[in-house]
């Protein structure tokens, strides 16, 4: 979801962006199918390499390709970092979430990348959220202060092949989003 919307953020930014799903899953692929926009492109992995297929969408002028990756420790994340400018790790707030979080931390930081963390899917509850934030400390990496509320706009707009902030404008969704946006530029899209 937040591949999603971060590309379309960027959109509406003024960006060229495109979606490397290279989940199994093939969510973002399916998402696109339903999506009446021609932008952002979205391209499935397939046989194909990430460094090619990366190769392939600057050469089309891509501005900003985001790499949806499966959200276990599987190979194509050590893949897609190795060859991103920059890591977005997504985490939900429970403790079976937050500790899989080191996995991840410990490839980005073997491989010198910049990254932050985001807090996905987190409930409305300050003591959740407030808990989680104090375990993400432990890894010394910028965490966004916007942390993505679960709401329903994200699952009826994805069902009609949209984003949050394009099914409702005006939404907390929308804006939890152009802050999460403005932070990853700030953050993570520097240089």
């Amino acid at each position: 979801m937040l591949a999603r919307s971060l590309a379309v953020q960027g959109l509406i930014s003024g960006l060229k962006t495109v979606i490397l799903d290279t989940d199994p899953q093939g969510t973002v692929v399916s998402w696109s199918r339903r999506r009446q926009a021609a932008a952002p492109a979205v391209m499935g992995l397939g046989s194909r390499g990430i460094g090619e297929t990366l190769s392939d969408f600057a050469k089309r002028g891509a501005d900003l390709v985001f790499i949806d990756t499966p959200p276990h420790a599987q190979p194509v994340i050590n893949l897609a970092a190795s060859v991103a400018d920059a890591a977005l790790l997504v985490t939900g707030p429970y403790p079976e979430d937050l500790e899989q979080v080191s996995v991840v931390v410990g490839i980005v930081q073997n491989l010198n990348k910049p990254a932050g963390i985001v807090l996905n899917k987190t409930p409305s509850r300050a003591h959740a959220l407030a808990l989680a934030r104090a375990a993400l400390t432990t890894f010394n990496l910028p965490l966004c202060p916007t942390a993505i509320t679960q709401l329903v706009a994200h699952p009826y707009a994805s069902a009609e092949g949209m984003s949050a902030q394009e099914w409702e404008t005006d939404s907390r969704a929308a804006v939890e989003l152009a802050e999460l946006w403005g932070w990853v530029q700030k953050c993570l899209l520097v240089g």
